[in-house]
């Protein structure tokens, strides 16, 4: 089990919410990706895991309207579309901010 990031911010203006780990790593996960991913049963398929939530679907203007602990393994984002039942546990976010520091530095590489 991963133990809690040491500091969470959301960046409303970038739409990124950034988590800095224990060992000093700093991840940024786009709002959008976080919306696209939510856990809950009304999202994905109980059984299989399957996405249910079609990501096209989520508003442009995505705001993460709050953050609450879930006991000392997760935190539940709320946002402005009225969604607020994902719970994120630390690692999910931790997997979900390296896959997406990866896809930014795959990014950029190409770009160069």
């Amino acid at each position: 089990m991963t133990d809690a990031p040491t500091n969470i911010k959301a960046r409303q203006a970038d739409q990124t919410l950034e988590l800095t780990w224990q060992d000093g790593s700093v991840h940024e996960i786009t709002y959008h990706k976080l919306r696209a991913e939510c856990p809950c049963a009304a999202c994905r398929n109980e059984w299989t895991g399957e996405r249910i939530l079609d990501p096209m679907t989520i508003r442009p203007d995505l705001k993460l309207e709050g953050m609450e602990p879930v006991g000392a393994y997760a935190v539940r984002l709320a946002w402005n579309d009225g969604h607020s039942s994902g719970l994120f546990t630390w690692d999910t976010l931790l997997l979900l901010g390296q896959n997406s520091t990866k896809i930014d530095a795959e990014s950029t590489q190409s770009e160069a």
